[in-house]
């Protein structure tokens, strides 16, 4: 059993403390916030220890698990793998690149796991998709949805086109070698909605468009490849692949027509609670179980890649009068 502490309880803690009841080999050990009515409204049971105080967890737990703000992550990280804790640290770990590499460097000597909480790689479609995927030349991302006031100050690329850089950089495999990026500003201060191109060394294109100003969610991917038009549903968790079929050429009373018919295929997806899934395998890390689905190397070229996004939005920020 492992003894789990969590730093922070906003949304996405809540969501992680919502979960760690449901895992056999997971004690709630250790749960902190800043402000001690948000701890009081959890009516956590007696055995569960509760602070306002980071490192009065540290003797009560083995991991760690921390959702506070962004700009916390990197001092409270430190702090808890010198204490010798697996981490799982929600995206972004860092707004800092040299930090990343610093806190992987101190987990790596001290044979510790450091994961970063990016769930939708275990969304049951992403870990489908990726058996599927054979050199794809063009992917499309969307993820957009409605605004949300408590939103407005957070980077749109370092809270929702991070997922999509990550898993599309994972599915290529390949080097980045140039970056285009185009936003503007509706409600917020920051960019509202963005289009990003990514450009493999192979020559192979990315398009990743988000929005936090478009009425109706959707999360989708689509991947054109030699053999093959892919897909994926992350909210319903879905896959479809569409193949080439026969074609001809009828003639209609007055015009040519040419006829394209396809070959559909749904793909079965195994669907869980990626949340829980992610946390189940860090556990698993933790037990030496199994190993880390992404390497440190790709953790850290997603995190550069997302920052340098970023820089390039605060650079190129339209606005948009409504």
């Amino acid at each position: 059993m492992i003894r789990m502490g969590l730093i922070g309880v906003g949304r996405m803690g809540r969501y992680h403390l919502n979960l760690y009841d449901e895992i056999s080999d997971l004690e709630k050990a250790a749960v902190c916030d800043l402000n001690p009515e948000t701890l009081k409204s959890l009516n956590l049971s007696d055995n569960v220890f509760t602070t306002t105080n980071f490192r009065e967890l540290f003797d009560k737990v083995d991991a760690v698990t921390i959702a506070a703000p962004t700009k916390y992550h990197y001092e409270i990280a430190k702090e808890c793998l010198n204490a010798g804790k697996h981490l799982l640290v929600e995206k972004p770990i860092t707004t800092d690149y040299n930090q990343a590499v610093e806190l992987f460097e101190i987990a790596s000597k001290k044979n510790l796991v450091l994961h970063i909480g990016h769930v939708e790689r275990f969304n049951g479609a992403v870990q489908e998709i990726k058996k599927l995927i054979d050199n794809p030349f063009l992917i499309e991302s969307r993820r957009v949805g409605p605004y949300v006031e408590r939103m407005k100050n957070d980077s749109i690329v370092l809270d929702l086109m991070i997922h999509d850089i990550d898993i599309i950089i994972n599915l290529m495999n390949r080097a980045v070698i140039d970056v285009e990026a185009k936003g503007s500003v509706v409600y917020s201060d920051l960019p509202d909605f963005a289009s990003v191109t990514l450009v493999f060394d192979n020559n192979a294109v990315a398009n990743i468009l988000v929005s936090r100003v478009t009425q109706k969610k959707d999360r989708t991917m689509s991947i054109s490849q030699h053999d093959a038009f892919i897909y994926l549903d992350y909210t319903n968790q879905d896959i479809n692949i569409y193949r080439k079929g026969a074609s001809q050429h009828v003639f209609g009373n007055k015009e040519l027509k040419y006829i394209n018919e396809y070959i559909l295929e749904r793909v079965f997806v195994y669907k869980d609670n990626p949340l829980k899934m992610e946390i189940k395998h860090f556990l698993s890390c933790i037990k030496g179980e199994t190993s880390r689905i992404v390497t440190v190397e790709h953790e850290l070229n997603s995190l550069k890649v997302a920052l340098a996004v970023d820089e390039i939005l605060k650079k190129r920020i339209g606005r948009i009068k409504v």
